[in-house]
């Protein structure tokens, strides 16, 4: 009795396994004319199905020995590029790609010179708020004991505002976040891994700084000398504890190339005096490390400055090709009388 309608002769074209030969033959034109995979009545050379050999054959893989994964590994030279954005990377759809911007290109274009100028000044902002959030974490114990000294202390502590406590969580703030400085927190870009190694390193720092001060004042205590000690920011321990690509031998190096240096005497008088100023009433060890710390967030500054010139520079060549346009605004007349494009 034939499958449906019909009868159909088991051993027709003469394949009794191929369950297609099996099938009556007016159901088998049917589906012949119905099916948009035209069945192949012939039998594969490999083991491999009809319907596994076509399957292949759509997504590519009909190449003799041709596997997912050789697919994979081959080169894409011959497949047009497309950008990250797109969910097919194997090139399909790249002419619809051909005219894409990303969103970043079309508001950066998009921008006056203001605004990206006030872009230096807004990322330097939030790198300097983000020095403060690491300078807390690594004062929480500080901010701990001024906590608790307001909550449950004496008296006599309370009296005073906690006076000791306050003056050590502020010191702590204040050192952290100039040591962060100096170690290369402000510049950008930089990995969240090298901010944890810089905030740490910081936190290092300030701990051995606190142990040279207990050491001198036991020293003065007991009138003994000092013992002379290595300064507390060296280039190789430094660079050890950072890596060779931080930003912290990055601006090193930049202001080595440029011949930058860090003497007082190099400083503008306005600025040595500050200085000299600031120092006068340090101890030695004192004011070592405070001439450390200058020099080092002076060099952290050099990254910040290149930004703001390369700013200034942009806004520039916009502005002499406005003028050979003849599109000069009234500001950029007001630059050009000023002497800004000088």
């Amino acid at each position: 009795m034939g499958w449906l309608w019909g009868s159909s002769d088991n051993t027709n074209n003469g394949n009794t396994n191929d369950p297609y030969s099996k099938l009556d033959p007016a159901l088998r034109e049917f589906l012949e004319k119905e099916s948009p995979l035209k069945y192949k009545d012939t039998k594969p050379k490999s083991s491999q199905t009809p319907e596994d050999t076509d399957y292949r054959a759509q997504v590519g893989l009909d190449k003799p020995g041709l596997t997912q994964e050789k697919q994979n590994a081959e080169p894409r030279q011959n497949k047009p590029d497309v950008p990250p954005e797109s969910l097919y990377q194997d090139g399909r759809y790249a002419h619809l790609w051909k005219t894409y911007r990303p969103e970043s290109e079309i508001q950066s274009a998009s921008k006056s010179d203001q605004d990206r100028m006030r872009d230096v000044f807004d990322a330097y902002s939030e790198r300097k708020a983000a020095i403060g959030r690491a300078a807390i974490e690594n004062c929480v114990m500080e901010q701990m004991a001024e906590k608790e000294c307001f909550m449950h202390g004496s008296w006599s502590k309370r009296m005073t505002m906690c006076r000791d406590e306050n003056r050590a969580f502020l010191r702590c703030y204040e050192m952290q976040s100039r040591f962060m400085k100096a170690l290369g927190y402000l510049s950008q870009p930089r990995s969240a891994d090298e901010e944890e190694r810089i905030q740490m390193h910081a936190d290092k720092l300030y701990s051995q700084m606190l142990e040279r001060e207990a050491a001198a004042e036991v020293a003065k205590t007991e009138g003994t000398e000092m013992p002379k000690m290595a300064p507390l920011i060296q280039e190789e321990s430094t660079t050890k504890a950072l890596g060779e690509d931080s930003a912290w031998s990055r601006v090193r190096k930049q202001a080595s190339e440029q011949n930058v240096s860090m003497a007082l005497s190099n400083y503008a008088p306005e600025k040595q005096e500050i200085i000299k100023d600031r120092i006068k009433n340090m101890n030695p060890q004192e004011k070592e490390l405070e001439l450390q710390l200058i020099a080092a967030e002076t060099r952290a500054q050099l990254e910040y400055a290149d930004q703001i010139k390369g700013a200034m520079e942009k806004d520039k060549e916009a502005r002499a090709e406005r003028r050979a346009r003849g599109k000069e605004t009234a500001g950029d007349q007001l630059k050009r009388l000023w002497g800004w494009d000088s």
